[in-house]
């Protein structure tokens, strides 16, 4: 009998459940979702391109995305890491930015989590050098923590959370 190697969990029911209960504003909860979302994706670059996560740039998270992108239209989504489809593939809206990500071989609905995995490196490589170690080694724990830190911190201070502004 075979037996198929779980899928990776972007976001476990638990991690969920935990970021619901931090002392963290609606906005930041959805921002702490994205970043541990992001961060496995990142992880799973860096271990294929055999790198330190915080050592990657933006364009091999571009390229690495283009490829993934690739193999799931060349060879289906189950061959692909990056497992979605859209209930409209060919419902595209204009991108009219003007970035590392625009010039990329990906539809808009790619492009925006493109943007979404490199805006929340900077979140991620700050919350590793906090904790002293590398970015693939942060838990989902450890961020939710550092979030709650950081949010409290700035509440305090009468500011908006420094993540959020990734």
């Amino acid at each position: 009998m075979s037996t198929s190697q779980d899928p990776i969990q972007f976001l476990t029911l638990a991690e969920a459940h935990a970021i619901d209960g931090a002392k963290l504003s609606t906005m930041e909860k959805f921002m702490t979702r994205i970043t541990i979302s992001s961060m496995r994706i990142i992880t799973k670059i860096a271990q294929e391109l055999s790198i330190h996560a915080e050592s990657l740039s933006a364009q091999q998270i571009v390229q690495w995305i283009e490829h993934d992108s690739q193999i799931r239209k060349e060879q289906g989504e189950d061959a692909a890491f990056l497992k979605w489809t859209s209930p409209h593939p060919d419902l595209d809206f204009e991108d009219t930015r003007q970035d590392e990500v625009t010039p990329a071989n990906l539809s808009s609905h790619e492009k925006f989590l493109t943007r979404m995995v490199i805006s929340a490196m900077q979140a991620l490589v700050a919350i590793a050098k906090d904790y002293s170690i590398h970015l693939e080694d942060l838990t989902a724990e450890q961020v939710i923590a550092w979030v709650e830190r950081d949010a409290k911190v700035k509440r305090e201070q009468g500011i908006e959370a420094a993540f959020l502004s990734w």
